[in-house]
C-alpha cells in the first residue's frame, strides 16, 4: 500500500507538471500569433497615414508587440502576399527590400549592421567589380563570433535547464519520502485495527494455531 501511494503521488505530479508546461506553451503561441495580427495592423494603419516605414523601423515595432526581428520580418512579408492593391503592393515591396538587404546582416551584433548596411549599399553603387566582395571576410569573421557565442548561450541555458530539473527532483524526492516515512507501517495497521474492533465490541481474530501432531504414546 505504501509504495502504491507513492508512486501515485510521483505520477500526479509529473502530470501536473506535464499540463501546466502544456498550457503555458499553448498561451505563449496563441499570445504570439495575436501580437502578430496586432502588428500587421499597425504597419497598414501607418502605410495608409502615407509613412514611410524602414527594416531598422519594423524591428523597433516588433519589439513594442514583443516579437523578435525574424517575426517582424514575416509579418510584413505576410501583409506582402495580401495587398491587393497598388499602392499598398508598392509601398509593401520597398519595405521587403529594405528587410531583405537587412536580413544579411541579421546574425552579426546589432553594433555592426549599420555599417555593414551602409557599406553595401555603397559597394551597390560602386562601378568597381572587386568591390562586391568587400564585405565578405568581414560577414564571415563576425559570423563565426556569433556562432560561438551561440553556443555558449546554448551552454548556459542547457546548464540552466539541467538545474531546474535536479531541483525540481530533489523536491519530488523529499516529498515522497516524507510521505513514506509518514506512512503506518504494517504493526501500526494491525494495532489500529486491533482498536477498531476492540471499539466495536469485537475480539481481535486470534492468530491460528498450527495443529499438533498426534500423540503415540500409549
Amino acid at each position: 500500500m505504501t509504495v502504491n501511494w507513492t508512486t501515485l503521488s510521483l505520477i500526479s505530479i509529473y502530470i501536473l507538471l506535464a499540463a501546466g508546461a502544456a498550457m503555458y506553451l499553448s498561451w505563449m503561441t496563441i499570445q504570439r500569433k495575436k501580437n502578430v495580427e496586432r502588428m500587421m495592423d499597425n504597419i497598414m494603419g501607418k502605410l495608409a497615414a502615407n509613412v514611410t516605414l524602414t527594416a531598422k523601423e519594423v524591428v523597433h515595432l516588433g519589439r513594442g508587440f514583443d516579437l523578435s526581428p525574424k517575426l517582424s520580418g514575416d509579418a510584413v512579408y505576410r501583409l506582402y502576399t495580401q495587398a491587393n492593391d497598388v499602392e499598398s503592393y508598392e509601398k509593401l515591396k520597398t519595405l521587403v527590400t529594405d528587410i531583405e538587404r537587412e536580413e544579411a546582416f541579421d546574425e552579426l551584433p546589432d553594433e555592426v549592421k549599420p555599417s555593414l548596411s551602409r557599406l553595401g549599399k555603397l559597394i551597390e553603387e560602386s562601378k568597381e567589380p572587386s568591390d562586391k566582395h568587400i564585405l565578405l571576410p568581414l560577414t564571415t569573421t563576425l559570423g563565426k563570433y556569433v556562432e560561438l557565442k551561440a553556443e555558449q548561450e546554448k551552454a548556459k541555458k542547457q546548464t540552466a535547464r539541467a538545474y531546474i530539473i535536479t531541483v525540481i527532483s530533489f523536491l519530488v524526492g523529499t516529498v515522497s519520502f516524507y510521505y513514506t516515512l509518514k506512512s503506518p507501517s504494517e504493526a501500526d495497521i494491525k494495532r489500529d485495527m486491533a482498536q477498531v474492533l476492540n471499539e466495536k465490541g469485537m475480539a481481535a481474530p486470534a492468530p491460528a494455531t498450527p495443529p499438533q501432531p498426534p500423540n503415540l504414546e500409549r
